[in-house]
């Protein structure tokens, strides 16, 4: 027995460097030959709900398929079982599948790993009762020698098969990727990174960095920023190519430790004709709103200037309906100026929201009078942080109501928590229906009965979360009836 363990031993060495299942079976069978004796033997390997024989020695391989829901087959019993099965004499046994002539014993050893049946280790003699309990043993044990390696060799297989999709993955990407050494010395870059600077990967290896930057000082910012977070994300680097070209780059790196070593691996994402497309659009906003926009105010002085004179009716109606056109074309521009504004990061400070609220209520008490609606408000006494467009906000929810509710009651108050100061106007109007709610915030979303741009509610949303906070609607109850609508303005603390 001591000389079989050793041959057990050099067994398990063996395999541990097996890097295929087909150099697996071949070395398990070669060492079994050394330790057992044996007439035949076959590996069998479970694969859905048959077990495949995928080695043999001196015995033939069944020519139709080892189910493992049959009746037949003491290899079968074993992988249902997941125990050893042991008959001296297969002729006395109906499970018996004869597979060589004069077999006369039969052992079966299931291969488990971790009670996952792997398959059957299949030994068969040409005399009755050939095994004893020591060679029973043995076979137990290499059967799990032979899991673990089994295991070992499916956990190979799936990190060489991570590693050729990262490969490829790498080399194909649209991105440029790149890994660095501690140092900031390129040591890996991918077919994208080399077109967007126009240098072969061995050209890239052996230059310093530095070279690529239009203001070589970013590269230490950027390394600096790096050791002290351990990643950076969304910066942006003006880069000079090999041919002299500047080309921008929005770049994300992190700090990766591998055992000892120490890298930088990024991703760099090309943006450069983004960013002249946003240059561009930058333009024509401004553009669009100096130059159009003073145009229109021209041509409202005019028109103001024309309907105080004495008109026909047909031509008061025209010019009335011309001057409607022009203020409505301002209030776009003006609009979209804000949103264009709102991408900035915007100063926040202390307001009165008392004092907003009473003079937007104040300047819109006319038109409220008119239509028989009643805005009452009840002071908050207390100031919150927010930015300059925080009235433009609340003056578009109220004005909103005023001219599409059809309510005769406007109430606004506000409530606060640990988180939040809550603005709520509510309305005890026709309401608005659960699709309309869902779309009251899109961009160029407009009501049935709404002859605006559009803008107003998604601008009131974007003013909102430029200042970190969020806006919901909601139904008004009132005796368990639906009536009217609320609207709720979150402004963090």
């Amino acid at each position: 027995m001591e000389k079989r363990l050793l041959g057990l031993y050099n067994l398990s060495s063996d395999l541990t460097l097996a890097n295929s299942y087909e150099e697996l079976y071949k070395i398990f069978s070669s060492a079994l030959k050394k330790v057992l004796k044996f007439d035949n033997f076959a590996l069998l390997i479970k694969h859905g709900n048959e077990l495949k024989v995928v080695h043999t020695v001196g015995i033939y391989k069944p020519n139709f398929p080892l189910k493992l829901d049959g009746e037949k087959g003491i290899t079968v019993a074993c992988a249902n079982e997941k125990k050893t099965i042991y008959v001296p004499d297969v002729s006395k046994d109906p499970r018996y599948i004869k597979a060589a002539p004069n077999i006369k014993s039969e052992v079966a050893v299931p291969i488990l790993y971790r009670n996952e049946l792997i398959g059957v280790i299949d030994v068969e003699k040409a005399e009755i009762d050939g095994f004893d309990r020591e060679d029973i043993q043995l076979l137990e044990i290499f059967a799990n020698v032979l899991a673990a390696a089994f295991k070992n060799v499916e956990f190979k297989q799936k990190l060489e098969n991570s590693e050729r999709k990262f490969r490829s993955i790498f080399e194909n990407a649209a991105e440029g990727i790149y890994r660095l050494d501690k140092n900031g010395k390129i040591i890996e870059a991918n077919k994208a990174l080399q077109k967007f600077f126009g240098y072969s990967e061995e050209e890239l290896k052996k230059m310093d960095p530095r070279e690529l930057y239009r203001n070589p000082d970013e590269r230490e910012h950027f390394l600096e920023a790096l050791r002290r977070n351990g990643y950076v994300r969304n910066y942006e680097v003006e880069y000079v190519r090999k041919d002299g070209g500047i080309v921008i780059g929005n770049e994300y790196a992190v700090l990766v430790k591998e055992g000892e070593e120490e890298y930088i691996d990024g991703i760099i994402h090309d943006i450069t004709e983004l960013k002249k497309a946003q240059r561009e659009a930058e333009f024509y906003n401004a553009l669009l709103r100096h130059d159009v926009a003073n145009k229109l105010q021209l041509v409202v002085g005019y028109l103001d200037m024309l309907l105080e004179e004495k008109l026909e009716p047909e031509a008061k109606e025209l010019a009335e309906l011309a001057m409607k056109s022009a203020t409505t074309a301002i209030e776009i521009i003006e609009n979209v100026r804000k949103l264009q504004v709102l991408k900035k990061e915007l100063k926040k400070e202390r307001m009165d929201l008392d004092t907003i609220i009473r003079d937007i209520s104040c300047e819109y008490c006319k038109e409220a009078e008119e239509r028989g609606i009643r805005i009452e408000y009840r002071d908050f006494g207390k100031k919150i942080l927010a930015n300059e467009f925080l009235r433009e906000a609340l003056a578009n929810i109220i004005w909103n109501s005023i001219i599409h509710s059809r309510a005769n009651m406007i109430n606004i108050y506000a409530e606060e928590d640990d988180k939040w100061t809550k603005i709520i106007v509510e309305d005890n109007g026709i309401g608005i229906s659960d699709e309309e709610k869902k779309k009251i915030f899109e961009m160029g979303y407009k009501g049935r009965d709404s002859k605006g741009s559009g803008l107003g509610l998604y601008l009131v949303k974007k003013i909102i979360e430029s200042m970190g906070g969020k806006i919901k609607v909601k139904d008004r109850k009132e005796k368990g009836q639906t009536k009217g609508v609320i609207f709720e303005v979150y402004i963090p603390k």
